[in-house]
């Protein structure tokens, strides 16, 4: 036992979706939580990349957390990917937290070259998980030149998300935080 209660892992996990200044705090607090996992099978570090959030991402890898390789797609680290690609080549359709897809993550990373490689090796661009796929990945990434880039690849717009909604609907009922007047069909 690490001596840190539960409801503190549950609240970093939860804030490490997208709050920097709280998760600042409780590790301030608490900074043996750091790499504890919540009930539903979640780290900091694994929230945090599947929201894409890079400044809670380097934060947290800066107080010690695990880059792994959905971490690394985010972030664009282009030769850490290449590396366990060539070290294991199934890892272009490897699903991580919420069996998110390899592909999912470097398409909310925005990282075109990661993305790139990853096409390049097979990975499949319109892998569904329960929650997103890698269009929605794009999308909520506010990057429009990855958005192009998976559907010239042939990525199905038509996918659903975890809230039934496509991506196509996406800019009449929410804001891509990055790209606020971003549309889907945005040239």
């Amino acid at each position: 036992m690490t001596g840190v209660a539960q409801s503190v892992v549950d609240e970093l996990v939860g804030n490490s979706h997208g709050n920097l200044v709280r998760v600042r705090e409780i590790l301030d607090i608490h900074p043996e939580a750091l790499n504890l996992r919540a009930p539903w099978n979640e780290s900091a570090i694994e929230a945090a990349t599947q929201m894409g959030n890079k400044p809670i991402i380097e934060m947290l890898i800066g107080r010690g957390a695990p880059v792994d390789f959905f971490t690394a797609c985010v972030l664009g680290r282009v030769d850490d990917v290449k590396a366990a690609l060539e070290a294991d080549p199934s890892r272009v359709n490897a699903r991580g937290v919420h069996e998110l897809p390899a592909l999912y993550f470097a398409a909310i990373g925005g990282d075109i070259a990661v993305a790139k490689r990853l096409l390049e090796g097979g990975g499949d661009i319109n892998a569904k998980a329960e929650s997103a796929a890698p269009i929605h990945g794009a999308v909520m990434g506010g990057s429009p030149e990855m958005v192009r880039l998976l559907l010239e690849r042939g990525a199905d717009p038509s996918l659903p998300d975890y809230r039934a909604a496509v991506p196509a609907s996406w800019p009449r009922t929410w804001a891509a935080p990055r790209s606020p007047n971003y549309s889907i069909g945005a040239n």
